[in-house]
C-alpha cells in the first residue's frame, strides 16, 4: 500500500518547525513521511538513499544553502520535486529555485494550512501527470493550473497571518498543560500579547487541534478555557 503513496522528506534546521511540517505530511492522505533532515549534508544523503518523490525544503540550513539539495538531486538524476518553505525573499533565490524546477515556493510566515493545500495540489498534479497516454494541449493546461497557486491561498489569515513557530509554541503549551488554560495564561507562557494568544488559540480550535469551552464560576462572567485535543 505504501508504494502508492507519495514519499516525502522534510528538511528544516529548526526541530520544532520540522516536526510541525512532518505532522502536516502525515495527516494528509496519499503521503508517506520517509524522513526528516536538519542540515544540507544530511538531506543530500537521505535524498540519495531514500529517493523521495517530494522534498519539503528550507532554503536556510546551517552548513550549506538548501538549494544545494535540489542541485544535488538534479545532478544525481533523482526524480524528485521540491516545495521550498523559507523566509528568503531575495529575487535571486526565488529565480534560481524556479530554474531548478521546484513545484512551489512558500514564504514565511504563511497560513499553516497552506502547506496542506499545496500537498493536496501536488498529489493531484502527479495523478494528472499519469492519467493520459497521449498528452494534448488540454492535458498540459491542466498541469499548469495545478501548479498555479490559488490567489486566495496566498493571503495571510488575520491582520498579521499565522506564524508557524508561534503556532507550534502555543500548541506545545496547550499539550503540556495539566489542566485547561485561558488565553491570558497561554500568553504569559508564550511571551505574546493576550490578543495574539487568543487569535492563535482560535486558529487551533478551527483546525481541530484544540477544544474551547466555558467555565462558570459563582460570580462574574464565565471564563473561556482551551485544551489540546488528546
Amino acid at each position: 500500500m505504501s508504494e502508492d503513496r507519495t514519499r516525502v522528506l522534510v528538511v528544516d534546521d529548526d526541530f520544532m518547525i520540522a516536526q510541525l511540517h512532518a505532522r502536516c505530511v502525515e495527516q494528509e492522505q496519499g503521503f508517506q513521511l520517509v524522513g526528516v533532515a536538519h542540515s544540507c549534508k544530511q538531506a543530500l544523503s537521505m535524498t540519495k538513499q531514500l529517493k523521495p518523490n517530494l522534498v519539503v525544503l528550507d532554503v536556510y540550513l546551517p552548513d550549506r544553502p538548501g538549494l544545494e539539495v535540489a542541485r544535488g538531486a538534479r545532478a544525481a538524476n533523482i526524480p524528485c520535486d521540491f516545495i521550498l518553505i523559507t523566509a528568503a525573499k531575495e529575487v535571486r533565490v526565488i529565480e534560481e529555485a524556479f530554474q531548478l524546477g521546484i513545484f512551489e515556493y512558500l514564504i514565511k510566515p504563511f497560513r499553516l494550512d497552506l502547506l496542506g493545500e499545496t500537498l493536496r495540489r501536488y498529489l493531484e498534479f502527479r495523478k494528472h501527470l499519469r492519467s493520459s497516454r497521449e498528452p494534448d494541449q488540454a492535458f498540459v493546461e491542466g498541469l499548469k493550473s495545478l501548479r498555479a497557486s490559488p490567489t486566495a491561498s496566498l493571503q495571510p489569515q488575520g491582520p498579521k497571518g499565522i506564524d508557524a513557530r508561534t503556532l507550534e509554541r502555543i500548541g506545545q503549551i496547550l499539550r503540556s498543560a495539566l489542566r485547561p488554560s485561558s488565553a491570558e495564561q497561554v500568553a504569559q507562557q508564550a511571551g505574546v500579547s493576550r490578543s495574539t494568544a487568543r487569535a492563535y488559540l482560535s486558529h487551533l480550535v478551527k483546525q481541530g487541534a484544540a477544544d474551547e469551552f466555558l467555565q462558570y464560576g459563582t460570580v462574574g462572567r464565565p471564563q473561556v478555557l482551551f485544551s489540546a485535543k488528546r
